[in-house]
C-alpha cells in the first residue's frame, strides 16, 4: 500500500527515473515561500539527503558502465570524455563523476552510507580523502569509525581529530 511517508517504490530504473524527474520537477516549482520554515526545512534536509542518494547511484552506475566499455558505443574512450559528449557537462563535471566512482569503489563503507541517505556528500568526500591516505587494507575500518562518529553526532572538527 502507499501512502504519503511511503511512496511506492519503483520497479525499473526507467521507473525510478521518471519519479526522480518527477519530484524534482515538483520542489523546482513549487511556492517555497509559501511552505512554512517547518516544511522549507523539511525539504532542504531531504535534498542533501537526495543528493548524497544521487551522487551514489551515479557513481555506481558510472563504474558498471565504465567496466563494460560502454563509452565505446558512442565513440568515446573513458568516462570523462563520454560524460562530456552525451551528457553535456564540463570538463570538471565529468572528472567529478568519474573521481566519485573511483572513490566510492575503494570506500564501499562510505558508498553505502550515501546511498543510504545517511552522511552528506561533502562530509563523505571529506571521510575519504583522510582515509584515502592509509593503507588500503585499514581504510574500511577507519571509514567505519569516522562515520560511527558522524553518525553519532561528531561534527567535521571532531573527525579530523
Amino acid at each position: 500500500m502507499c501512502t504519503l511517508s511511503e511512496p511506492a517504490a519503483p520497479s525499473s530504473p526507467a521507473q525510478a527515473l521518471a519519479m526522480l524527474h518527477a519530484s524534482l520537477g515538483y520542489l523546482g516549482a513549487c511556492d517555497a515561500a509559501s511552505l512554512g520554515t517547518a516544511v522549507q526545512a523539511e525539504a532542504l534536509i531531504g535534498l542533501e539527503q537526495a543528493e548524497a542518494r544521487h551522487t551514489a547511484a551515479r557513481a555506481r552506475i558510472l563504474a558498471a558502465f565504465t567496466a563494460q566499455d560502454g563509452c565505446q558505443a558512442d565513440g568515446q574512450f573513458g568516462a570523462r570524455s563520454w560524460l562530456r559528449a552525451v551528457t553535456k557537462v564540463t570538463r570538471g563535471a565529468a572528472a567529478g563523476a568519474a573521481g566519485w566512482a573511483q572513490r566510492l569503489q575503494a570506500h564501499p563503507v562510505i558508498a553505502a552510507a550515501l546511498a543510504a541517505g545517511q552522511v552528506s556528500v561533502s562530509w563523505a568526500r571529506q571521510i575519504c580523502d583522510w582515509t584515502g591516505k592509509l593503507p588500503e587494507d585499514h581504510r574500511d575500518d577507519a571509514d567505519q569509525i569516522l562515520l560511527a562518529a558522524a553518525l553519532g553526532g561528531a561534527d567535521l572538527h571532531d573527525l579530523g581529530a
